[in-house]
């Protein structure tokens, strides 16, 4: 006479009733687990900002030259903004761009690439006006190749201090949640804060 097995198992229904409810749960918190990582894309762009920031003025210490930021502001969907590192000629915060053309640069960091959903905002100074990191570590607004001068305070930003602007856009491209700024003094190490942005009516 045969034994029959006794080994408890699923039945097909029990299986059925256990993957529908994990799907159901699944579409739940995906909502919530998708807005989380796009709320830490920002955070992620502003660190990657501030990385490059660190990165010219620790080459301006060690290698006794100037180091000038340029930054591109978000114009439209395709051109979310950028930030470029270039090596000057000498300590002198000039002669970027003269006589010749500017050198490709050592470093640059691409919103479009590695942030989609984060633009670069605004900057102040003005984009049109680089940044320039000198050896002794003290910060420059270029007025041009040849005229820096130091960032002066305005109504809106702390005297002395240069503000990169980064917030996050959502699928229509209106920015949403909180604007982090990297802030770089004019002497002293920058840093991340993140404002609120004011309501408009």
């Amino acid at each position: 006479m045969r034994q029959t097995s006794s080994r408890p198992g699923f039945s097909l229904v029990e299986l059925m009733v256990t993957v529908a409810m994990i799907g159901i749960l699944a579409v739940i918190a995906l909502p919530s687990v998708m807005q989380a990582l796009q709320r830490r894309e920002v955070v992620d762009a502003g660190q990657a900002v501030l990385d490059v920031v660190e990165f010219a003025r620790v080459q301006a210490a060690s290698r006794n030259l100037a180091y000038e930021i340029r930054t591109t502001v978000a114009t439209d969907v395709g051109q979310p903004g950028s930030i470029s590192v270039y090596e000057g000629p000498s300590s002198a915060c000039m002669s970027f761009d003269t006589p010749g053309p500017l050198p490709a640069p050592l470093r640059t960091l691409t919103l479009a690439n590695d942030f989609p959903t984060v633009k670069l905002i605004s900057v102040d100074p003005p984009a049109t006006t680089p940044l320039c990191f000198k050896p002794d570590g003290r910060v420059f607004q270029m007025q041009s190749d040849s005229a820096p001068s130091i960032i002066t305070s305005s109504n809106d930003f702390a005297g002395g201090d240069a503000r990169i602007q980064l917030q996050r856009f959502n699928r229509s491209f209106i920015g949403e949640g909180p604007i982090h700024q990297v802030v770089i003094p004019f002497s002293g190490l920058a840093r991340v804060v993140v404002v609120q942005p004011e309501a408009t009516e």
